[in-house]
C-alpha cells in the first residue's frame, strides 16, 4: 500500500522533476580541460566522434591513433586540416567539411554513444590550454545518441533536420542552420526578469542587441564582457556602450576570451560554440539552453573571475 502511495506520489511530481543527466562544467585554462577530454577518451570502448572547427592538437591525435589500434571507430570532422603531426600518422580517418554554403563551427566529442563534451572549445592546444573557453561533459545515454547521431549525418554531409534539437527537463540543445538559434536567444533574453550575464568571443548581431536595449531598457541588469581582439565597426559594443543602464567592458585577459555564453537570472545558462554574428546563422554550431541553478552558479563564478580581469 505504501509503495503504491509513493508510485502515485512521484506520478503526480514528475514535471518537477529534474533530469538525471549527469552535467559538469569547465573552464580553460584553469580546469586543464585537455586533461580532462584525455582522460575519456583513453577509456573508450566502442567509438569516438570529434568534431571541431580546427585541429591542432598532438596528445589528443597519439590517444585517438591508440585507441583506433584496439579497434575503437575513431572519426574526426573539421573545417581546417589538422595539424602536420597528423599527416606523418594516418589511422584515424579524418574529414573536411569543404561545404561552400556552411562553415563547420561546432565544437564537440561523443564517447561511446553516452558522453559527450560541447561547448566553445577548439580541440587545438591554445583553445584548450590558453584561451578563456567552457565546455560542457554532459554523461546521457539520450543526449549520447542524438550528438552521436548528428555526428553521423554531418559526416555523410546529409544534414538531418530531424536532429536539430533535442528538449529534456533541464537542457535544450539545438543545431544551426536546421534550427533558428537566434529566435531562442531573444526569447531567452526577452523572458529575463532580473540580469544577463555574457562573455562573448564575437558580437556583431543587431538583433540581440536591440534585445538586450530593450530589457536594459525596461528595467534588466546587464553587463557583458567583450573580446578585445574582436574590433569591427559593427561590433555591438559600439552600440551598447550608450547606455548608461548597461554595463560592459572589453577584457585584458592574456590570451583570448573565445567564450559564447550568457546566464539569465542567475539559473539559466545559454553556451556552445555559436557566437552572436549573422555567419553564426548560417554555420554549422550547437546552442545549448541549461535550465539548472548549480551550472549556473559555476558560470557565474567564472563570469566575475573575468569581470576582475579588467
Amino acid at each position: 500500500m505504501r509503495k503504491m502511495k509513493i508510485l502515485i506520489i512521484l506520478a503526480l511530481l514528475q514535471p518537477f522533476i529534474l533530469s538525471a543527466t549527469d552535467i559538469n562544467v569547465y573552464f580553460s585554462p584553469e580546469d586543464k580541460i585537455d586533461r580532462i577530454i584525455l582522460e575519456n577518451i583513453k577509456q573508450a570502448k566502442k567509438s569516438v566522434y570529434i568534431v571541431s572547427y580546427s585541429f591542432n592538437w598532438d596528445e589528443g591525435l597519439e590517444s585517438l591513433n591508440k585507441i583506433a589500434e584496439y579497434g575503437v571507430n575513431v572519426k574526426v570532422l573539421l573545417q581546417f586540416p589538422p595539424s602536420n603531426t597528423y599527416k606523418e600518422n594516418k589511422k584515424v580517418p579524418i574529414k573536411l567539411w569543404n561545404k561552400k554554403s556552411s562553415v563547420l563551427h561546432a565544437k564537440f566529442a561523443v564517447i561511446d554513444e553516452k558522453y559527450v563534451f560541447v561547448g566553445s572549445t577548439n580541440f587545438t592546444e591554445s583553445s584548450l590550454a590558453w584561451d578563456s573557453n567552457n565546455i560542457l561533459f554532459i554523461k546521457d545515454n539520450n543526449i549520447g545518441k542524438f550528438f552521436s547521431e548528428n555526428f553521423l549525418s554531418l559526416w555523410s554531409r546529409m544534414p538531418d533536420s530531424n536532429l536539430k534539437n533535442y528538449k529534456d527537463n533541464s537542457i535544450e540543445i539545438y543545431f544551426s542552420p536546421e534550427y533558428d538559434c537566434l529566435s531562442i536567444i531573444k526569447d531567452n533574453i526577452n523572458n529575463a526578469k532580473q540580469t544577463l550575464r555574457f562573455a562573448m568571443f564575437s558580437f556583431t548581431l543587431d538583433e540581440i542587441g536591440e534585445e538586450m536595449f530593450i530589457a536594459g531598457f525596461k528595467g534588466i541588469k546587464i553587463y557583458g564582457i567583450f573580446e578585445k581582439s574582436q574590433n569591427p565597426i559593427s561590433n555591438e559594443y559600439y552600440f551598447l556602450k550608450n547606455f548608461p543602464f548597461i554595463k560592459i567592458k572589453k577584457d585584458c585577459f592574456v590570451k583570448n576570451i573565445h567564450d559564447k555564453f550568457l546566464v539569465i537570472d542567475d539559473n539559466i545558462v545559454l553556451t556552445g560554440s555559436f557566437n552572436y554574428t549573422q555567419s553564426a546563422r548560417k554555420n554549422v554550431e550547437t546552442l545549448i539552453v541549461l535550465k539548472d541553478n548549480r551550472i549556473a552558479s559555476e558560470y557565474i563564478k567564472r563570469w566575475k573571475h573575468l569581470w576582475l580581469w579588467y
